[in-house]
Formats: structure tokens, sequence, C-alpha cells
């Protein structure tokens, strides 16, 4: 996803709902836009914050909050991979 088309998504978004449902609004934005909010389908119940034009994202954590934590600390992810 382009810069732009994040940015025009987040700006719908927040039109008509609360934005902070879906993206971390208390985040330090990255490429312009705030990182968005993602959780594992598994009963481990973690959590992170990815930026949708980059792919930079935080380790999961156990709780939100510290997944807000480690974003606005600048600690990431490191060494991913793409398979597309």
């Amino acid at each position: 996803m382009t810069r732009e088309e994040a940015k025009a998504n987040q700006d719908e978004i927040a039109k008509h709902f609360d934005l902070s449902w879906w993206y971390g609004t208390g985040c330090e934005k990255c490429c312009g836009v705030f990182p968005k909010f993602q959780t594992s389908l598994g009963f481990d119940g973690n959590c992170w914050y990815e930026c949708e034009v980059c792919g930079k994202r935080t380790e999961p954590q156990a709780m939100p909050w510290l997944a807000r934590e480690e974003w606005n600390a600048g600690r990431f992810v490191q060494n991913q991979i793409c398979l597309w």
C-alpha cells in the first residue's frame, strides 16, 4: 500500500468511526500514517503494531499497551522476509 492510499484510508475511517479501534493513534506515525493494530488468531492473545506502508512492526506482545510502548521506543522486528 502506498503512503497516499494508507492516509486516504485512515482519513475515511476517521470520518465515521474512532480510528483508535484499528490504528495506534497513541503511537508515533511511520511513513506519515498511524501503524495498524494487529492480533494473532490463536489463543495466545498476542498483538503488535505494523506500518501498512513499509511493513515495520513490533514483536508480538501480550497487551496492546506493551506493543505501543515497543513501537514508541523504536524496538522493531529485525530481518523480516517478504514472500510476495
